[in-house]
Order: structure tokens, then C-alpha cells, then sequence
């Protein structure tokens, strides 16, 4: 009789347990509906955030694209500008023989006289001019103050394709496009090619111009040559100044000289 007592009162617990068990199992299916459609609408929102972000990018690669086309018309018209004036200077530049002995022998009656060798330097000099490039004069024309005080000058062109030819004196070294992708690469990949040139003057002027290259990386030139000279000048211990010039769109390197030594005359 009390077995029987006892089973009829722990059937009302059973069945309150399972009452309880089910409750929050329901609760738990409900909580994780509603978190499994929270993260289904937070990642549409996140998916239509990613498609708003891409199609401003387009839009602002777009816009670059088309800045770059004007900014390259914009460039070309100018060297046209450049190279008429640089064929005006050229004309100049065509001294008579006569003129040049002309101002060798007036020189030399007011100054030391000047020797045959520096008379015909002078001559080459005219030569040279004459029959440049019309950007080659221009160009030469804005660096020979700088020239006269004697400083090295080494020239750094961005090509077409897109990579960078350094020229410093005598010596001339290409990076490819890898090199020059961001500032940082251009600055240490140039600083390597620094300690290998030869002893500068105490003064290094760098002249910078590009041909039809990308935008990115006659940025990165650009932007790289700030801290790479100032970590040239303290590798120097302050002894070597360095300056920098961005001279602009030339459609052809500064010069045509071969990656060598030039040779001198053969023996006979």
C-alpha cells in the first residue's frame, strides 16, 4: 500500500521534469533561430556594405584612370611646349666657328688663357647642344647652375614599361617594376644601388622624369625619394647633401649610353 502511495506521488514530479526538459529545449530552439537569423541579416547587411565599398572603388579607379589619361595630354602638350623652345635654344646653340674663337680669344685677354683642350671642349659643348633633343636643352639649360657649382648629378627615368633606369655618371642600373611597386621598395632597393656607386661630390643632385609609365609607380618614386636621400645623407655621417628634382614627362631616357664604361680611343 505504501509502495503504491509513493509511485503515485513521484508520477506528478515525472511529469513536471518532462514539462521543464521540454520548456527549455523549446527555448533553446527559439534562441537559436533567432541568433542563426540574426547572422543571416547581419552578413546581407555585411554583403551589401562589401558591394557599396566595391562599386565606390570602381567609381574611384575609374576617376584615377581618367585623371591619369588628362594628366598624361596635360604632359604631352607641355613637352611639345618644351621641345619648340628647346629647338629655338638649339638654333642659338649653332655658334659660328669664328664667334667661338671669338670668345676663347676675349676670354683669354682678361682671364687665364684657355688651352687647346678646353677650346675644344668648348666646341663639342656648342656641337653638343646644337644637335640635342629639344627636352635635352631645356633640361640642360635648368640644371647648369646647378652644374656650375660641381655637383653630381644622377638621373632617374620611370620607362614606359614601367621600370626605373638610374644614371650616375658613367654607371647605369635598371630596377624592374617589383622594385619600385611602393615607396618603401623604390627607397631600399635604390640605397642598394647607392652603396654601390662610386665617391660622390659632397653635393648629389637627383633628377627625376618619366615616359608613359603608370601612375603608381612614378608615385612611389616620388614619394620614396624623400627618405631614401635623408637615409643617404646620414650613411654619408651628414658629409654628402642630397637634392631632388621631379623634371616631369620626357617621352625618351635623359641619355642613350649603355649599362658600360665608355672606351677610349684605340691604339694604333
Amino acid at each position: 500500500m505504501n509502495s503504491r502511495r509513493l509511485t503515485l506521488q513521484l508520477t506528478p514530479l515525472l511529469d513536471l521534469l518532462l514539462i521543464v526538459i521540454f520548456a527549455q529545449y523549446m527555448e533553446v530552439r527559439t534562441v537559436a533561430r533567432q541568433e542563426t537569423e540574426r547572422m543571416q541579416a547581419e552578413r546581407e547587411e555585411a554583403r551589401t556594405d562589401l558591394e557599396a565599398v566595391s562599386k565606390q572603388l570602381a567609381d574611384l579607379q575609374q576617376q584615377l584612370a581618367e585623371w591619369d589619361r588628362k594628366h598624361r595630354e596635360t604632359e604631352r602638350s607641355d613637352y611639345a611646349d618644351r621641345e619648340q623652345l628647346g629647338r629655338l635654344f638649339g638654333e642659338l646653340f649653332r655658334i659660328p666657328e669664328a664667334t667661338i674663337q671669338k670668345i676663347a680669344s676675349r676670354r683669354s685677354s682678361d682671364e687665364v688663357e684657355l688651352s687647346a683642350a678646353e677650346i675644344a671642349a668648348l666646341k663639342s659643348e656648342f656641337k653638343a647642344l646644337s644637335v640635342a633633343r629639344a627636352d635635352q636643352i631645356v633640361d640642360h639649360l635648368l640644371t647648369f647652375a646647378e652644374m656650375k657649382k660641381r655637383f653630381d648629378v644622377w638621373e632617374l627615368y620611370v620607362g614606359h614599361d614601367d621600370s626605373l633606369l638610374i644614371t650616375a655618371g658613367q654607371h647605369q642600373k635598371r630596377l624592374a617594376p617589383d622594385d619600385i611597386e611602393t615607396p618603401k621598395l623604390f627607397a631600399d632597393e635604390f640605397f642598394k644601388l647607392y652603396k654601390s656607386f662610386p665617391q660622390s661630390k659632397n653635393v648629389v643632385l637627383i633628377l627625376v622624369s618619366y615616359g608613359d609609365s603608370q601612375l603608381r609607380y612614378r608615385w612611389a618614386v616620388a614619394k620614396g625619394l624623400p627618405s631614401v636621400t635623408e637615409r643617404m645623407r646620414q650613411d654619408s655621417n651628414a658629409t654628402i647633401k642630397f637634392e631632388y628634382a621631379v623634371l616631369g614627362f620626357r617621352p625618351e631616357p635623359p641619355r642613350d649610353t649603355p649599362d658600360q664604361p665608355k672606351k677610349g680611343p684605340e691604339k694604333r
